[in-house]
């Protein structure tokens, strides 16, 4: 069994050994996502409400009635300083009708609807932080945030498992660390499972 203390260091980020010593069932994960996490709203940049806001009239045509349309009701007035973000400076999102003011009725991002509609990257106008959810940043450290651990199977992690977490969650992490990063991730994993192999020598 792999034990949580085998971190990786990449780049400016420490990979919790977490990522490869815990994961999900088979089926289970964040592709089973039931949107139960963005409704308390989520903290962004200060700049990623800027580009937010710079498609404002985009977003506002992907929203529903469960919604509003007014951009100075998306978001808190006060801003705090946090140093895991690219600014060190982050404002929340406002919760309207019990959920975050971008999720509409039926649990789905409407910025991330928005930017599917117009052909662009799916992520390009949602927040870093809700993009990786349930991976975390926090002091440098990318981790699992266990909000909702033992409440949502998609965000319950487990020593006994058939998909480690930094599988699970691929496509979140390439985002933050690149391809490279991940192929790095990837013989990480394979060398704590053979500690006799070198991982850096493909078979």
């Amino acid at each position: 069994m792999i034990t949580p203390d085998k971190s990786l260091r990449i780049d400016t980020y420490t990979m919790s050994g977490e990522l490869f010593a815990k994961g999900f069932p088979r089926g289970g994960g964040p592709c089973s996502c039931s949107s139960v996490c963005c409704e308390g709203g989520v903290f962004v940049d200060l700049q990623e409400r800027e580009v937010i806001l710079a498609h404002r009239d985009l977003i506002t045509r992907h929203m529903d009635q469960t919604q509003t349309a007014d951009p100075s009701r998306w978001f808190e007035t006060e801003a705090a300083d946090d140093p895991d973000f690219p600014s060190g400076r982050c404002v929340g999102t406002q919760v309207i009708n019990d959920k975050c003011a971008f999720l509409d009725g039926q649990g789905r991002c409407s910025l991330q609807k928005a930017a599917v509609a117009e052909g662009m990257h799916k992520w390009s106008i949602k927040p870093l932080f809700c993009v990786l959810y349930p991976i975390e940043i926090s002091d440098g450290i990318v981790s699992f945030d266990e909000m909702l651990q033992n409440e949502e199977s998609c965000c319950t992690i487990g020593t006994s498992f058939e998909i480690p977490l930094f599988e699970a969650c691929r496509e979140e992490l390439v985002h933050i660390v690149g391809d490279e990063g991940y192929v790095l991730m990837e013989r990480h994993y394979a060398a704590l499972l053979n500690p006799g192999r070198n991982p850096s020598v493909k078979s």
